[in-house]
């Protein structure tokens, strides 16, 4: 017979507190009429809630993320790239949304008058910027939460593609696409 050494033997158990049937198929969906803002501009959006739990949802919260890509080249020219993600604005509501019920949330956020224009990769480019809204609901029955992710677009000004002519108050650099 040999020689045991048991140095340490320990068990743990995680208690879960319950199951969850909210994560079902689209509890939580955002609705926007439009994808393109300005700075400076207010978003309006829709938030539902299809609460098909026993339990009685306390808390909703809405974000404005922005991420950013940056690209570039060590010395040894190696291709690297960077994704930094923030938030820009914070609402949180304190609602009681009862059980077995859909419940609609309007919102509204007044984008910063200072935000960088949403842009794609392309060659040559070293940044681009993209914004998402997002909806988040907690569950701390269920230690999780839900989230609706909807995508949007920053642009300097608006542009009337049929008169090439500019919103009010708008300022933009001639294009050749409004050249006569």
């Amino acid at each position: 017979m040999g020689r045991e050494h048991i140095l340490a033997k320990k068990r743990m158990y995680l208690l879960i507190q319950g199951t969850s049937d909210f994560h079902r198929e689209n509890p939580l969906q955002i609705q926007i009429e439009k994808n393109t803002f300005m700075p400076g501009e207010r978003v309006v959006f829709t938030t539902e809630i299809n609460n098909q739990t026993s339990k009685y949802i306390k808390t909703v919260t809405f974000a404005l993320y922005t991420h950013v890509q940056y690209e570039g080249f060590t010395p040894k020219a190696e291709r690297r790239s960077r994704v930094d993600s923030s938030e820009l604005l914070r609402q949180e509501v304190n609602t009681q949304i009862t059980p077995f019920n859909i419940t609609k949330i309007i919102s509204i956020f007044n984008l910063p008058k200072v935000l960088s224009v949403s842009s794609d990769m392309q060659d040559g480019e070293i940044m681009s910027t993209q914004y998402q809204l997002v909806s988040i609901v907690h569950l701390p029955w269920s230690l999780t939460s839900v989230k609706a992710k909807i995508p949007i677009t920053i642009t300097s000004a608006s542009l009337d593609s049929q008169s090439c002519q500019l919103q009010e108050g708008s300022v933009l650099p001639v294009s050749e696409d409004c050249q006569n």
